[in-house]
């Protein structure tokens, strides 16, 4: 942590002074000053934890606090760093406040953080309808597939779809990851933007995108296609069950590709791939193609087992655009066959 009490009084590490005696504003225990030529000046308990100081401060989450400061600072908003919210016993690592409007906490969050505390630290901020926003260090970096640990961040909003922002301190940037889309097999698709200026990034995200989903290409349905028969080739784990399940409803996986298999982008929700959800539903009803083309009731079985888990987003509209679109897919199988 940046800040302690000495005499009754806040002191900025970078300021303080070997020899004295350091006290943290939050447990009020003993703390202890780290200052050096190389690393950022910071306070740390002497043992124990702290309930409100509690995570190991990394020198990227020591630095990028006072540079997301700054840059809000420059955007013409007042600010304090580590400021212990008594009411919630909590402490965002940095809280703004723009033109006497209502303050905004903001976590910079650069360690392993589990779903259990991210959803009772925001539940805090909204018990006492204080806004709050998660920005993301580099161990979060989005790459070709989502994370539990990386979704559980993500938002969603009609003009830029589902984001995440992060916080670049080397480059002192932010950078709005958004119009997040996934499919199966495949590497996610998104849109960057890059930006140092908070006024430029709150004009961006105010901005309508309109984000549509990508079609796949034929050079893509291709792999994804490849990659699948790899998957029946191999034949284990999750797949191998559902190989099984097949085998003893008498139907050949291969067979259900058309149905199964995405034709374009979608949602980046489905921890498990979507396929896995859409061949169960169809095992489990028996209406394939000639067995029984009645209306698929794809809802009777549950999508939450196949779903990330993501506090900050309403899934059920998406879920039943899910349901529908499936159902669609199979009506059309389905009058084609006949």
């Amino acid at each position: 942590m940046l800040i302690a009490r000495t005499n009754g009084k806040s002191v900025f590490a970078a300021d303080a002074k070997h020899g004295e005696h350091y006290w943290c504003p939050g447990c009020e225990t003993e703390v202890i000053l780290k200052k050096g030529n190389f690393k950022i000046s910071h306070f740390a308990h002497k043992k124990g934890m702290c309930q409100i100081f509690s995570e190991g401060e990394t020198p990227e989450h020591l630095l990028g606090k006072n540079k997301i400061l700054a840059a809000f600072k420059n955007a013409g908003y007042a600010g304090v760093l580590e400021k212990h919210i008594q009411m919630l016993n909590q402490r965002p690592d940095v809280l703004v406040q723009y033109k006497n409007k209502k303050s905004i906490a903001l976590e910079f969050q650069c360690a392993p953080l589990s779903l259990k505390k991210l959803s009772e630290r925001s539940e805090g901020y909204c018990s006492k309808e204080l806004k709050f926003c998660w920005i993301l260090g580099q161990r979060y970096k989005i790459k070709k597939t989502l994370t539990q640990q990386i979704s559980q961040f993500m938002q969603w909003s009609k003009k830029l779809g589902f984001y995440l922002l992060y916080f670049d301190t080397v480059r002192s940037r932010f950078e709005l990851v958004y119009g997040i889309q996934q499919a199966d097999f495949l590497p996610l698709r998104c849109y960057h933007f890059y930006t140092e200026s908070v006024i430029a990034l709150k004009k961006f995200m105010l901005q309508d995108h309109q984000i549509e989903y990508y079609q796949l290409t034929v050079e893509e349905r291709f792999k994804q296609k490849r990659l699948f028969l790899k998957k029946m080739h191999y034949s284990a784990g999750m797949f191998r069950k559902l190989q099984e399940h097949a085998y003893q409803e008498r139907i050949s996986l291969q067979r259900l590709t058309p149905l199964i298999l995405q034709k374009k982008y979608e949602v980046p929700l489905f921890y498990r791939k979507e396929f896995y959800w859409r061949t169960e539903t169809l095992l489990q009803q028996r209406k394939i193609f000639g067995l029984k083309r009645d209306r698929v009731d794809a809802q009777s079985f549950e999508l939450d087992n196949y779903l990330f888990q993501v506090p900050f987003i309403n899934k059920s509209k998406f879920k039943k655009q899910i349901v529908l679109r499936f159902q669609e897919e199979v009506q059309l199988i389905d009058k084609a066959a006949d």
